[in-house]
């Protein structure tokens, strides 16, 4: 019988990154034995280029599937990992000193904010200030560039690597209820919660990068543009409100009122009557997202 090779070796690396996944689950490997291990990534180049080799020789089967199989467990072993660096960022290290920052805007603001590891908790108050309050284990203040119309706070700092392991920050912004032209949020590992339901924000985008983003909206209109890469997403969205979500991606998973979709576009039935409208374009790679989710947001 006749084989499919190309068949054969994508069954092998699947086989052999879900193998790591239920294998990482039922021993409880530890996120430094897993980071160890990665550090041996040569190897399947290494793997790759003795398929290569083989090809034409009587050896090309069990090389082809070598080939396969390499890369497939160290790529199990990084999905293995990503959630154990999430669950890891902030659970220890409390900051040794803690900043506190704050201003007024004077209009319609943007807004920026980029994470390091650990947490962000985002809320509103009444009136047009802001105030920023956190830190890290290592004491380093979050760079934060504010005027009358603009705020942009920069966990890692300006040429600064993101460290999963030290840098873990505990941070509390609060944002006036008051307008925000744009609301631009980039999470890198960690967990950010954003509770925006009673701002007043007209564009949004949110970017996550191994770590968890939860929004909760308010009874308004706003267009949102939002990249999963890693990730989690949960966004909770007003019955009244009109929503519209077209997504995209590779690898991803995507529910909606708790039942999950498999078409790129998906509009609520109040759409077209509604007087307010949630316009969302989500783009999912190896992540999960959850909208209006069963319980709700976190």
């Amino acid at each position: 019988m006749l084989v499919n090779r190309r068949f054969l070796y994508l069954g092998v690396f699947l086989v052999a990154i879900g193998g790591v996944l239920v294998v990482a689950d039922l021993v409880g490997v530890d996120a430094t034995t897993l980071r160890d291990t990665l550090q041996l990534w040569p190897l399947a180049i290494i793997a790759i280029g003795l398929g290569l080799a083989l090809r034409r020789t009587r050896f090309s089967l069990p090389g082809g599937m070598l080939a396969a199989a390499v890369p497939g467990l160290l790529l199990g072993g990084g999905f293995a990992l990503v959630p154990r660096l999430v669950a890891d960022c902030g659970a220890g290290g409390a900051p040794s000193t803690v900043t506190t920052e704050q201003g007024v805007f004077d209009g319609p603001a943007r807004v920026s904010v980029a994470t390091g590891c650990g947490s962000l908790v985002v809320s509103t108050a009444p009136g047009s200030g802001w105030r920023l309050e956190g830190g890290d284990a290592e004491g380093r203040a979050p760079i934060v560039d504010a005027s009358a119309r603009s705020l942009s706070i920069d966990a890692g700092g300006r040429g600064r690597w993101y460290r999963f392991d030290t840098d873990r920050d505990t941070w509390r912004l609060t944002l006036p209820t008051s307008a925000i032209e744009d609301l631009s949020l980039v999470v890198n590992a960690g967990s950010t919660t954003v509770d925006l339901s009673e701002a007043s924000v007209a564009s949004l985008s949110g970017t996550v990068n191994a770590g968890m983003l939860s929004f909760r909206l308010a009874p308004a209109d706003v267009v949102g543009s939002l990249e999963v890469n890693a990730g989690a997403l949960e966004v909770c969205v007003p019955g009244e409100v009109g929503l519209r979500v077209r997504h995209d991606g590779a690898l991803s998973g995507i529910s909606i009122n708790g039942l999950h979709q498999t078409g790129t576009d998906w509009q609520s039935p109040n759409y077209a009557s509604a007087t307010h409208h949630a316009d969302l374009n989500i783009d999912v790679n190896l992540g999960s997202v959850e909208i209006n989710p069963n319980g709700g947001c976190k």
